[in-house]
């Protein structure tokens, strides 16, 4: 997440209060808004280092808008700026670890044998329950259970790699 790693707030920068309930329509508004405002363009003819400083504002007003923009890293950001990490080698649920090296398992069969209407099958199962699982999300936040919050998250990142395994299959038909 690159703003968080600027350590400038991503929703002050937008003008928008922090919170992971956010309306699409008002973060494109808000995003659009301040890009007028801090557009690169409007410092042609300004000093060199105000420039420079215009296009650095510009860069972090990007990054806070692909941070905001999208549920899971919106999600990701907010629990970072509660405390909360995720590290690489976080435990889940040994049951869900289980189905998952199964479907993937699945998915390197159907892959092998070049079997695509199978793949695309596994690919629209798999984002379905990405969509639900994005879909609890809001709830989670509303209560403010970070612990839950952290694991919906990691479980997101497994399903995010194997649509990605699944477009990799695809992509090589």
């Amino acid at each position: 997440m690159p703003a968080a790693a600027t350590h400038i707030d991503a929703f002050d920068l937008l003008g928008l209060p922090e919170r992971f309930d956010l309306d699409t329509a008002a973060i494109e508004s808000a995003f659009f808004a301040k890009s007028r405002e801090l557009h690169p363009d409007r410092f042609v003819s300004a000093p060199a280092d105000e420039r420079v400083a215009a296009l650095s504002r510009s860069r972090a007003l990007n990054d806070a808008y692909q941070t905001v923009k999208k549920p899971v890293p919106r999600a990701e950001y907010l629990l970072a700026r509660a405390g909360v990490t995720i590290g690489d080698n976080e435990r889940l649920d040994p049951s869900f670890l289980m189905e998952i090296l199964e479907l993937r398992e699945e998915l390197a069969e159907a892959r092998v044998a070049k079997r695509t209407s199978e793949v695309e099958a596994l690919q629209g199962k798999m984002a379905a329950r990405r969509k639900a699982a994005v879909g609890t999300l809001p709830g989670l936040f509303e209560s403010h259970d970070l612990p839950a919050i952290k694991e919906q998250l990691i479980v997101l990142r497994y399903l995010d790699r194997y649509l990605d395994e699944c477009d990799a299959a695809l992509d090589q038909e």
